[in-house]
């Protein structure tokens, strides 16, 4: 079974969730998977096709109309108005951005930190990531988390900053608004989250280190 791999905003679901539905999410992790459904796979598509192909407004909400799912479609509609919002009051050229992936201190899961763009924002070109997620996203928790992708990012071609934009309510978080007590609040989530992995490990018969894992189709 390979080391657990996932994206920054299921990271953020789960460093913001309760304990009980964190204890389930990690679990889920190590069950064998075909890929299952991506819910917001359709707002990034719009979104980049926004950002770098010159989208409309009124064009990528009509499209939103080929969505089946009316949940889904609404969804995407909500954020895509309110993207546009934000693009009123942060207007410039949009970049696209690489990705980060990094392991957790004991090695027990990754994480893969994709940026939607990056944007001059305030004088700093800003690497944005997108969150979409009908879940409550606490400020603090996502400037922790932002700190350990800049602690973790090569000096080279390193953005000036790192920033979470929230398409539920408009909320905007950055990782230059992270002191160190913020910085060392990330650090110390990575490890618990760790500790959370290996309990799971151990509640599900695995090998105490995933280094003993036999490979296997697991996410």
């Amino acid at each position: 079974m390979s080391v657990p791999k996932f994206g920054f905003s299921a990271y953020l679901k789960l460093i913001n969730a309760n304990p009980r539905p964190q204890r389930r999410l990690i679990r889920e992790r190590y069950q064998p998977s075909s890929g299952g459904y991506d819910f917001h796979r359709s707002l990034r598509q719009r979104i980049q096709r926004i950002a770098f192909e010159g989208l409309s407004r009124e064009a990528s909400l009509a499209s939103t109309q080929l969505i089946t799912k009316p949940s889904e479609r609404e969804s995407a509609r909500r954020a895509i108005e309110r993207f546009f919002t934000w693009r009123e009051q942060n207007p410039g050229d949009l970049e696209p951005s690489g990705h980060l992936l990094f392991v957790s201190p004991r090695g027990y899961f990754k994480i893969d930190f994709t940026a939607n763009f990056i944007l001059e924002i305030g004088g700093r070109r800003t690497a944005v990531h997108i969150w979409n997620t009908r879940h409550t996203l606490a400020g603090n928790l996502a400037r922790a988390a932002l700190a350990t992708v800049a602690a973790r990012h090569p000096a080279e071609n390193r953005p000036d900053d790192f920033a979470v934009l929230s398409l539920q309510d408009g909320s905007f978080y950055r990782w230059s608004d992270a002191d160190r007590s913020t910085a060392a609040l990330g650090e110390r989530l990575l490890q618990i989250i760790d500790l959370d992995f290996a309990a799971a490990r151990t509640e599900l018969g695995l090998p105490a280190s995933p280094d003993d894992d036999a490979p296997a189709a697991y996410r």
